[in-house]
């Protein structure tokens, strides 16, 4: 058994991993990356190669956010006709949000965090 305690120092993370049913990360490669050495597990990828780490595929549930029958949204479409959707759908999220309703104002999204890992560092330079 490995215990999370060295000296009068307690690692409340690997107590947590020990304690857990699962282990869960973002993506199956960062979890290959976790326990691929030292550096990347931060000393606990020995023990994240004991008790296993399973990475999950970021999506979303197709059936909720269906942009024919998306209740969130008052402009339905679908693959032939989003192209016609996608400027009301620009104007009606700028007059929501309180933005100046302008086609020619850029309205750019990005999910994630923002560091260059995950590309941010592309789209500041692009903007």
């Amino acid at each position: 058994y490995d215990k999370p305690v060295k000296g009068r120092k307690i690692n409340w993370m690997k107590a947590g991993i020990l304690e857990s049913d699962q282990i869960l990360t973002v993506s199956p490669y960062y979890a290959e990356e976790l326990v691929s050495g030292e550096d990347k597990g931060v000393e606990l990828d020995n023990i994240l190669r004991k008790t296993g780490i399973v990475g999950i595929v970021n999506g979303m549930d197709v059936q909720e956010w269906n942009p024919l029958t998306d209740k969130y949204t008052g402009i339905k479409y679908d693959a032939t006709t989003v192209m016609n959707a996608k400027p009301l759908i620009k104007e009606a999220l700028q007059a929501e949000v309180g933005l100046p309703v302008d086609k020619d104002i850029p309205v750019i999204g990005f999910i994630g965090r923002l560091e260059e890992q995950k590309g941010s560092d592309i789209l500041v330079e692009t903007i």
